[in-house]
């Protein structure tokens, strides 16, 4: 674990350790070291998203490819870098929140923005 105080990264720190799997923290850990790093910054990224993703939203559309911003997202290119195959979407997309009351629609699943509307 971190034991270096970083505000900065608390609730990233918060969410790898209480979430996340062991090779997860593991890694997260380690891009922890160098975090000034951009690849490391991103790769940071892709962690939490993952975590994120599995564990809350659940959304498993493979969406990048229909998003607007495509071409031009970092977070794109270092699943691409990092050869990940999955490329859920991700929470830092634009437009994550559309994307997600779409598949919430589709899959039958009630959206929390939708619950907080009513």
């Amino acid at each position: 674990m971190t034991k270096e105080y970083l505000p900065v990264f608390a609730e990233e720190i918060f969410i790898v350790n209480l979430y996340g799997t062991d090779d997860e923290i593991d890694e997260f850990n380690d891009l922890m070291k160098a975090n000034h790093i951009e690849k490391n910054l991103m790769s940071m990224a892709l962690i939490i998203e993952e975590i994120k993703r599995r564990n809350f939203l659940k959304i498993g559309w493979h969406c990048c490819w229909r998003c607007q911003y495509y071409q031009n997202c970092k977070i794109n290119w270092y699943r691409g870098e990092r050869n990940m195959e999955l490329r859920n979407c991700c929470t830092y997309c634009q437009n994550f929140w559309d994307c997600h009351k779409k598949f919430c629609a589709e899959s039958g699943v009630s959206s929390k923005t939708e619950d907080s509307d009513k």
